[in-house]
């Protein structure tokens, strides 16, 4: 039989680790586990939105739009936007990441959204919401963005910050193409000076002699190339810069940034240049010397205030100031006035604030804290801060029901938090904080207190009697090892504290019996649970553990099961429990159970059942329990067997009624069954897989209440469950259940809550005496002081309390130190005894030593000798010989084993597998990926999987023909078809897959049966063989996927070993010793490896045999043979590198990347090379020449086709736009035409009325308003429908003319209407085309601005070319020789002296002082004629420059004299009071305008009266108009009566007088068209007067008027 039974979300209570933000004026909004929760500040009522997809990643929202998105946390995720307050779907955003979006924000107004992801694209990307198009994107690779946010001001820009960069983006468009451009700003040192300046990339020198060389940077002297050496700054310049954090945009569109370290930034919208104003250490008082060069900015400072540290980690920006936060919890208020900046502290928070922001009106200020707290600050008054948020942070150990669990519950947190909750609202109704981390809780049900179990093994109980000041009243110091598991049974009676090292202990549960400790039990491993479950027929209380033995791994879940009974106080009185408090095995009936899987979680009920969860196969087993009579262990027999969560490691609990069985697992999802027939009643995901899933599950007494924790979203959920309606039994026997338990622990409980409140007030009383009881309070506000993070002060207080602790004695010390002091006192004269005994014997053997001593050598025996006992150790020593041999046998024998096992398991799980499973690692970042290993389908199956097909297919074709024959649907509309089509095809894509991620590998079997039409049994069994195909499908989906991507990593490592060789190369040319990473596949990713044993995992010296050896050396000669033979010449690898690169086929977008080695050769000196090394350098000239050509040809390319698709697109709009402008026209023109049907003064009258528009109040900023960015709101849109919501007013019957039809009203009403809306597409064509213009004229100065810049370094070039052929060819080095020496050739010295004179040294001597004497006379002269000329040229200089000023001053004469100065001009110079003479003006001129609307409206009623005058003549013509047509038909019949009669009477007239008639008739009509262009020339000139008196209007008198009229 189905169930129906449903789950239903009640609330959802948690704090998010993202920013709290405001969605409108009065709700709060911020992201928990799978659920978004909006808060409303004033009714505290919240709502809740679940993302059905699992986790909600990055979030933010628009107090404008009021629209809210967030990112979901999954493989290729999509951004899901909503309205509020309808929370309706809007759009979904998809392909714009692979895993996950770290940053979302919206446009200020508009319809902009901008997403950031992170690994592995890192790409900004931004979307049109409304539509759901993406727009541009940008890849940032390896950029860790902190910070992305829009400017209110300019919805075409943002800010996207990160830890090191700080980049500005500017949205260009150009009709439906946007581009994205970038502007990196510099940021400064930490202690505010510029990190780089160009001089420093310029060596300077040192040296004390003259250099006329080319200065050169020093990253060329490095012999840096490319990027590197752009970038590259000397190790003496270097200095750490700020790090950003916050970002907040001014409405001048500057930047406010805050740093880590508590500096702030000011960056200039013009310049983009950083100026640092603030900071924590950082002043610099007027006057002081080696202040630092700050950069050209709007903003100038002399003095930079100290800002307190981490004080700038969230901005927000007003007209009062700038509002900023940080980690020490204060809030401040910046203010910037001229030179000077005041910072305010406003208000404290008390605990580290994590983001503030303003709503939309700017009326307060959500300030959201780290713990789980948001205020409201009103900006205008301080004292005016509201709680909005009250929920804290951390996450959740577990929450239980309170007592009877009908009214609250209870949940503790890790960091040390309990808080009691309304099971109605979710309402927090009380807070207790504890010094110390929480590791376990648990409820009593049998009165209203919670035990606490902590990491450092306390027990703390809290008395709950009063939910609203929950208080400790008691606290036991158990083990120095954390408590892992703490459970109370059924009737609260008991209480059952097991920690990690196998301790369990048992207390009582009763406050009456001051929480007493029975004793302890030790298993002797690390236990996972523990479970206890009430057996009312036996009247026990049997307790159950699952622990895994050393060497198992705690998440793969344990295989060691142990069961005992609990000891009331009459067993705890007896001699059951030794004197250490070690409860006897025998007394509790301790019994255990190895388990062949091992599981994750266990619980067992009263009848025997135990329930078991095995993560390795994700399912949930079913045993009974059989006891063996006399033993000490117990057997499981497994009775069903069901498959259950996707994702292990899960948990299970079971109800209090033992009816309900909950399992929760990593994925997230609670599966609730019936604990007898194990089917599933309902299912649901309440936590994401991204977050670690489910923590815990709790029921109520009447299971019509689940609570459920997550394990690190910090959420709690409570849902309310319906049983199906169908099935009353199940609902009344839970209502009994509840009714009767509640009856049974009603009067217990009455009677322990008495004995609480008498102990905390004991307790209160001891704990003023006693300042080493622990620490707590219970606030419904704020314990932000106890459960702070980070602080010195708190660090310090647990530091204390742990050293209080270490030195405090716990239970199970005292219990030994006890048992100590009792058997020593007992044993003290038998000790005594055998002390001294011990002693004298010790004494005779050392005189016996000392004799030995002194004997002779040959007579001295030996140390071992004098051992008292031969035969013991003669006994010892064969006992360890036996030991030794016994240990090698079964060392031998084990081996033996485990080579059989390794066959067995080599041939079931490797040789026999079609897919060997493997894994594909990541290089750096640690990321692993599995594929699935399968066996090969036998024959058997796919014949029953052809079998199932086929009867598939029969029974579809005979369904639909059944269909066809005997449901004869009615006609329907070609749109109800199209839904109708629509919903079957919606039905057939999920049949049984729903929740499965089937469909994006595209592998839907259409054989699948419908969940509803699994009747059969036959039908089930063909549903899971069919799923059976799917999932075989879809792991070789995925395999092929795996495996491709396994060759692309081969591939790239086969790359980077090449590329490896020539890095080697350079090494070792350089004499470096550095090592090269070398890529190599892991165990994981070769699992073949493990199977082999290489000589390099011995560790012992391998024993060779002679043959070996000799092989050996002859497989070495052999290689070594082999690798001289490839060095000689390998001509395979030197072909690819000189024919392609070391590529076999290079793709036409990698040119840019491409580059040629140089020779080796070309490191030395080109005059060494020879004829060989000449020729090669210029074939690399020439290719080198030849690539760089092609990549500015590619480059060049590029930007030609994106600049002709800009122009094509921009002459394509023009067009569009024109077409629209003639349109346009077209409306006005076709006026007339609409109304044929009216008369011409009417048409008039309504031409007027449609040109009519309404005057649109404009909206001025007011002064007063907070919001600094208000008077920037309005766009184009909104004007426009507040022009069409006047039009609405004005298309009123009240504006009607009078005598008009209706109908024709609405006409008129209806094309004004089309006329503006097409005056409005006008505009925003207009716009949209002035905008493409403007991108366009961009693209071209981009393309003008690099064209001139590959000029400008092309002559760089040139020059530097120039100047270093020119150091090369001048070889001529001047040298200054000391005082005596003279350079001589070599080749002229004289070598014989028989024509020589000899002359005395004091002759040679004269005549050196001669020369020197007239030397320097000689460069004296020239010293003073170099001295003359230069005076010439000075004179000279001077003289051409008196002559241009002379032309300067001449030219300012003309031009002044050439300068016209208007009346104005003259009468602002004239005028004393210019201002009060043009205000005078002003009035002179609204009074003339006045008088002339005066005038005006008197024209208008002449002009009317005229009009009426006008018409009686027309009607009065019209009638004298009839009269005389009819008179004129008169007289056509008598004049063609006439002319027959003439005609026949007539004669014939001469030639002569039918000409001259014939010239008369020509007369006549030449003076008729004469006379029709005077009358034309007439009107013409009476129009050009009308617009001339038009123009002279108000000057001209009376009598003229009433003439031009």
């Amino acid at each position: 039989m189905q169930n129906k039974d449903t789950l239903t979300l009640r609330w959802v209570k948690g704090y998010t680790t993202q920013h709290v933000l405001l969605v409108d004026n009065r709700t709060i909004c911020y992201p928990c586990g799978n659920f978004l929760i909006f808060v409303d500040t004033e009714t505290k009522e919240e709502r809740v939105l679940k993302c059905e997809t699992g986790s909600i990643g990055a979030f933010t929202a628009n107090s404008n739009s009021k629209v809210v998105a967030f990112a979901e946390q999954r493989l290729k995720p999509s951004i899901y936007l909503f309205n509020f307050p309808e929370l309706s779907k809007t759009a979904v955003l998809t392909d714009g990441a692979e895993l996950e979006y770290t940053l979302l924000d919206f446009s200020y107004m508009g319809f902009y959204l901008a997403s950031f992801s992170s690994i592995p694209d890192f790409t900004l990307t931004i979307w049109n919401w409304k539509t759901g198009d993406n727009l541009c994107s940008k890849s940032l690779m390896r950029m860790q963005a902190c910070v992305l946010l829009f400017n209110p001001m300019n919805q075409l820009q943002l800010c996207l910050a990160s830890c090191d960069r700080l980049l500005v983006w500017n949205i260009e468009r150009c009709n439906k193409f946007h581009l994205l451009t970038e502007v990196n700003v510099e940021l400064p040192a930490e202690d505010g000076t510029m990190t780089f300046h160009e001089d420093f990339r310029i060596s300077h020198d040192c040296s004390a002699l003259t250099y006329y060389g080319p200065k050169m940077l020093i990253s060329a002297q490095a012999g840096l190339v490319g990027e590197m050496a752009k970038t590259f700054v000397a190790q003496e310049f270097q200095k750490t810069i700020v790090q950003p954090v916050s970002v907040c945009w001014t409405p001048t569109s500057d930047l406010y940034v805050g740093c880590k370290k508590g500096q702030l930034l000011h960056v200039d919208a013009d310049l983009h240049k950083a100026v640092v104003l603030a900071g924590p250490s950082l002043e610099f008082p007027t006057g002081v010397e080696n202040v630092p060069e700050w950069p050209i900015s709007t903003i100038r400072m002399n003095i930079y205030p100290t800002l307190p540290p981490c004080s700038v980690n969230t901005l927000a920006f007003s007209t009062r100031g700038l509002f900023a936060a940080g980690k020490d919890g204060k809030l401040y208020c910046i203010k910037l006035k001229f030179a000077n900046l005041e910072v305010e502290e406003c208000w404290s928070a008390g605990s580290s604030i994590r983001n503030i922001t303003f709503s939309a009106d700017y009326a307060s200020l959500l300030i959201a804290t780290e713990e789980g707290l948001a205020f409201l600050y009103n900006p205008l008054e301080e004292a005016d801060v509201k709680t909005t948020l009250n929920v804290y942070s951390g996450d959740f150990v577990s929450a239980m029901f309170l007592g009877t669990g009908t009214q609250y519950c209870v949940s503790a947190r890790k960091l040390g938090i309990m808080q009691v909750w309304s099971l109605k609202d979710g309402k927090n109704i009380s807070t207790l904080a504890l010094s110390e981390r929480i590791s376990a809780m648990a409820c009593c049900p049998s009165s209203d207190h919670v035990a606490l179990a902590t990491e450092t093994g306390h027990i703390y109980y809290a008395n709950v009697v009063t939910v609203e000041t929950p208080q400790l009243i008691h606290q036991v110091f158990l083990h120095r090892m954390p408590i892992q598991s703490l459970k109370y049974d059924p009737e609260g009676q008991f209480l059952v504290a097991g920690c990690s090292d196998g301790f369990i202990f048992s207390m009582n549960a009763k406050p009456s019996k001051l929480f007493k400790v029975f004793g302890y039990t030790e298993i002797k491993a690390e236990i996972l649970g523990v479970s206890v479950a009430l057996n009312k027929l036996r009247k026990n209380v049997d307790c159950l553990t699952l622990s895994c033995q050393p060497g198992e791994h705690k998440c793969h879940g344990g295989t060691e099961l142990t069961m005992f009974q609990l000891l009331g106080e009459v067993a705890a009185a007896s001699t059951y429990i030794n004197n250490r408090g070690m409860m006897s095995d025998v007394a509790i009936k301790k019994i255990s159970c190895h388990n062949r899987l091992p599981l994750t979680s266990a619980v067992h009920d009263c009848e025997d059942n135990l329930y078991g969860f095995c993560s390795l196969n994700r399912s949930i087993h079913k045993y009974k329990i059989i006891k063996e009579v006399n033993n000490k262990t117990f057997n499981l027999i497994l009775q069903v067997k069901v498959q259950a969560h996707q994702l292990g490691p899960g948990f299970l609990h079971l109800s209090q009624d033992q009816e309900n069985l909950a399992s929760a697992a990593r994925d997230g999802f609670i599966q609730i069954r019936d604990a007898n027939s194990m089917e599933i009643n309902f299912e649901t995901q309440c936590h994401s897989y991204h977050s670690g899933g489910l923590g815990s599950v709790d029921f109520s007494l009447d299971r019509q209440t689940v609570l459920t924790t997550g394990v690190h979203d910090g959420t709690l959920i409570c849902f309310s469950s319906k049983f199906d309606t169908e099935n009353t039994l199940r609902h009344k026997a839970a209502i009994e259940f509840s009714v009767s338990t509640f009856s049974l622990l009603s009067q217990t409980s009455k009677t322990e809550n008495k004995v609480l409140d008498l102990m905390e007030q004991k307790y209160q009383l001891d704990g003023k005496e006693d300042s080493h009881l622990p620490m707590s309070k219970s606030s419904t506000f704020s314990v932000s002081s106890n459960i702070s993070h980070g602080s010195t002060a708190e660090s310090q207080r647990l530091n204390d309390e742990r050293s209080i602790t270490s030195l405090e004695e716990t239970w199970l010390e005292k219990k030994n130190k006890e048992a100590i002091k009792k058997d020593n006192f007992h044993h003290a004269d038998v000790k005594a005894h055998l002390r001294e005994g011990i002693k004298k014997l010790r004494q005779t053997i050392h005189i016996m030593m000392m004799e030995n001593e002194r004997v002779p050598q040959n007579e001295r025996l030996n140390q071992h000798e004098f051992n008292l006992d031969l035969k013991e150790q003669k006994k010892l020593h064969d006992e360890g010989e036996e030991k030794v041999a016994k240990v090698r046998e079964s060392i031998e024998m084990t081996n033996l084993a485990n080579q059989y096992l390794r066959e067995v398991i080599k041939r079931e799980c490797w040789d026999q597998m079609e897919v060997k499973g493997r894994m594909l690692e990541a290089f750096y970042s640690g990321i692993a990926v599995t594929n699935y290993s399968k066996r090969e389908r036998s024959k058997k199956e796919l014949d029953l999987l052809k079998q199932i097909t086929r009867q598939r297919t029969i029974e579809q074709i005979d369904m639909k023909a059944r269909k066809d024959i005997v449901e004869t649907p009615p006609k329907k509309e070609e749109k109800e078809e199209e839904e109708a089509e629509e919903d079957d095809s919606k039905e057939e894509e999920n049949p049984a897959v729903k929740g499965s991620l089937t469909y994006l590998y595209g592998l839907v079997n259409p054989y699948l049966y419908k969940q509803l039409d699994l009747h059969t049994k036959d039908q089930k069994i063909n549903q899971i063989i069919l799923l059976q195909d799917m999932i075989y499908n879809i792991k070789a989906e995925f395999n092929k996927e795996f495996d491709a991507t396994y060759k692309l990593k081969e591939v790239e490592i086969a790359r980077v070993n090449d590329r490896n060789v020539r890095i080697r190369e350079i090494i070792m040319q350089l004499d470096m010793d550095e090592a090269v990473w070398v890529p190599t596949m892991s165990n994981n990713e070769k699992p073949e490896r493990d199977l082999e044993v290489l000589e390099s995992e011995i560790s012992a010296e391998r024993y060779l045999t002679e043959e070996q050896k000799a092989m050996l050396e002859e497989e070495f000669k052999a290689e070594q043979l082999r690798i001289l033979l490839a060095k000689a010449d390998n001509w395979r690898e030197r072909a690819l590198m000189d024919m392609m690169g070391g590529v076999l086929e290079a793709k036409k977008s990698d040119i840019l990347k491409m580059e040629i080695p140089a020779p080796l050769f070309m490191v030395i000196p080109d005059y060494e090379w020879n004829e060989e090394q000449i020729r090669q350098a210029k074939e690399y000239t020439i290719k080198e020449q030849a690539l760089s050509e092609e990549k500015d040809k590619y480059r060049k390319g590029c930007k030609a086709q994106v600049m002709q698709e800009t122009k094509v697109m921009v002459d394509q709009f023009r067009e569009t736009y024109d077409d629209l402008v003639a349109e346009d026209r077209l409306l006005e023109r076709g006026f007339r035409k609409e109304f044929f049907d009216v008369n011409a003064a009417m048409v008039d009258q309504l031409y007027k009325i449609y040109k009519r528009r309404p005057k649109l109040q404009m909206k001025r900023a007011q002064v007063a308003t907070a919001n600094p960015f208000g008077h920037w709101s309005e766009t184009a849109s909104e004007g426009h429908i507040n022009l069409l919501s006047s039009m609405e007013e004005l298309n009123a019957s009240r504006f009607k003319p009078e005598h008009l039809d209706q109908v024709v009203w609405e006409r008129l009403c209806e094309i004004r209407n089309m006329k503006i809306e097409s005056e409005h597409q006008v505009k925003l064509k207009a716009v949209t085309l002035a905008e493409m213009q403007t991108f366009l004229q961009k693209r071209i100065e981009e393309d003008e601005h690099c064209n001139q810049m590959i000029t400008n370094y092309t002559q760089d070039i040139s020059s530097l070319c120039d100047i270093k052929s020119q150091f090369q060819m001048n070889l001529m080095v001047q040298l200054v020789l000391k005082q005596g020496q003279v350079e001589v050739m070599s080749d002229d010295f004289i070598s014989e002296y028989n024509n020589s004179i000899l002359l005395h040294k004091a002759v040679v001597e004269d005549l050196n002082n001669t020369i020197q004497l007239l030397g320097e006379k000689k460069v004296a002269i020239m010293v003073e004629c170099k001295d003359f000329k230069k005076g010439i040229v000075q004179l000279e200089w001077e003289y051409r420059k008196m002559l241009m000023q002379m032309d300067d001053l001449h030219n300012k004469i003309r031009d002044i004299l050439k300068f016209t100065i208007t009346r104005q001009a003259q009468m602002y110079l004239r005028e004393d009071n210019y201002e009060a003479r043009v205000t005078d003006h002003i009035m002179v001129m609204e009074r003339s305008v006045d008088g002339q609307e005066t005038f005006h409206d008197r024209v208008l009623l002449q002009k009317r009266d005229n009009i009426k005058k006008l018409q009686k003549q027309i009607s009065q013509l019209k009638r004298d108009l009839k009269t005389i047509d009819q008179l004129l038909k008169e007289q056509h019949i008598s004049v063609s009566e006439r002319l027959h009669i003439q005609e026949m009477t007539a004669t014939v007239k001469p030639e002569d007088e039918a000409r001259a008639r014939f010239k008369e008739l020509m007369q006549h009509r030449r003076l008729v068209e004469l006379t029709k262009a005077q009358v034309e020339d007439i009107n013409t000139l009476r129009m050009e007067l009308e617009k001339q008196r038009m123009r002279t209007f108000p000057v001209l008198s009376d009598r003229e008027q009433q003439t031009y009229s």
